[in-house]
């Protein structure tokens, strides 16, 4: 008998009942791609563990978790989802709005995320530095 250890689905996380991230994370893993699974996990979710990113991941991923209002409004949402994402990847606000936007990091960091999270790869990042001029 032959036995594909590599094969196998995983088994469900167990959610703390004190664990609104958690909470989150089941709402998104519900419409999320399958195959970013663990780029999720490394770039996003394990960030829990460390107190300075908590708040910001948490306002982050409820956003995030928000489908519908990105099928509605993507252009608002987006924008939405960019300052959500500045806060997280900049707990301590040493980088100003425009100095986000020409932030390379940040930017790339905003591409995965509609990547990671929607599996959209088209979205126009030029267009970001308009979207923010309205700020």
């Amino acid at each position: 008998m032959k036995w594909d250890i590599f094969a196998g689905a995983r088994r469900p996380r167990k959610i703390r009942e004190d664990d609104p991230i958690g909470e989150v994370v089941e709402i998104i893993e519900k419409f999320a791609p399958k195959g970013y699974r663990s780029e999720r996990d490394i770039f996003f979710y394990n960030y829990k563990i460390m107190q300075p990113y908590l708040k910001p991941l948490l306002v982050f991923l409820q956003t995030i978790s928000q489908k519908n209002r990105f099928e509605a409004d993507p252009v608002a949402f987006s924008r939405e989802v960019f300052l959500k994402l500045k806060d997280f990847y900049d707990p301590r606000d040493r980088l100003s709005l425009v100095e986000a936007v020409e932030d390379t990091g940040l930017i790339k960091k905003y591409s995965e995320a509609f990547l990671f999270f929607y599996d959209k790869m088209d979205l126009p990042v030029e267009d970001l530095k308009e979207l923010i001029k309205d700020i």
